[in-house]
């Protein structure tokens, strides 16, 4: 049996990969900042400790460490980027310091996409984190995640909204009057920005066997191989919903790109995700129906 712990156990992707990793026979240790959260995993859990990763001791040791904290905001990262650098990079330093130092054989570290093309604090405080975990982890595997979705039914996406499936999910929903798209002026088939999206159990189905078999390669991307625009993303959801919402133009938000997929030369090598957009949508607007 497998001891695994993973940090930001409470959040969605945390919270899906406790419970796969229990229902596969590891030994479950959570850590989260965040008691609050409507993801309850305790049942999942061998040892559940609540605080912040910078906190953490080393009272085990474990067969692997999935690293899964961290402030995700490309907005908020830029009106506070010290805060993404302390949070995302020196949180990742001391886990790698406390459970390196601990015996651990297996570090799995959730990046993001968004570090292809690092323009925000968010992008850059992940990539300056990967550095540490090439330099101090015995064996690692990098994710390069991209716009995670949908849900098992039972856990959901937490804190603020700020992915734009849960926010259109949000919408269908009635939860929100209307939607905002920054930005029609991209250089882009329709105008509004591009972004590749991979379920959250392709993603789980993936970290889980990367417990099994570390990579050490510079990094391994997750998604689906397919660009889609903020307008097909939203047609999807109001053709899965069945709800014709409001979606209006707004300006640019600092930080964004125009494009973010799985580079071309990376797809056959680097491509996981099976479930489609369609999944995708559904599964997070009937979580919002709840």
């Amino acid at each position: 049996m497998k001891r695994v712990l993973v940090t930001g156990c409470n959040g969605y992707i945390g919270s899906h990969t406790v419970k796969a990793l229990a229902k596969s026979g590891c030994e479950v240790h959570g850590i989260d900042w965040n008691k609050r959260s409507p993801n309850k995993v305790k049942k999942y859990v061998h040892n559940y400790m609540i605080g912040d990763v910078k906190d953490f001791t080393k009272a085990y040791r474990y067969d692997a460490v999935v690293h899964l904290a961290g402030y995700i905001s490309v907005e908020e990262s830029v009106k506070y980027p010290l805060q993404y650098f302390e949070n995302n990079t020196m949180g990742t330093h001391w886990q790698l310091h406390f459970n390196g130092t601990n015996g651990c054989e297996n570090f799995i570290f959730a990046s993001t996409a968004a570090a292809f093309n690092p323009v925000s604090p968010y992008a850059q405080s992940k990539l300056m984190a990967e550095s540490l975990v090439k330099a101090m982890a015995k064996n690692y595997t990098i994710f390069r995640f991209f716009n995670v979705a949908g849900n098992d039914g039972e856990f959901r996406q937490t804190g603020d909204s700020t992915h734009l499936i849960r926010i259109a999910a949000e919408t269908a929903a009635g939860k929100r009057d209307h939607m905002k798209i920054y930005g029609n002026d991209w250089n882009t088939r329709d105008g509004t920005c591009v972004r590749d999206y991979v379920h959250v159990m392709d993603l789980v189905d993936c970290i889980l066997k990367a417990i099994e078999v570390p990579a050490n390669s510079d990094y391994e991307c997750i998604g689906s191989g397919i660009g889609y625009t903020v307008n097909e993303v939203i047609d999807v959801m109001r053709d899965v919903s069945g709800v014709n919402f409001k979606a209006e133009y707004a300006p640019r938000r600092p930080g964004d790109a125009a494009e973010i997929v799985i580079p071309a030369k990376q797809k056959s090598k680097y491509f996981y995700g099976n479930r489609t957009l369609e999944q995708m949508c559904e599964s997070a607007y009937k979580i919002e129906l709840k």
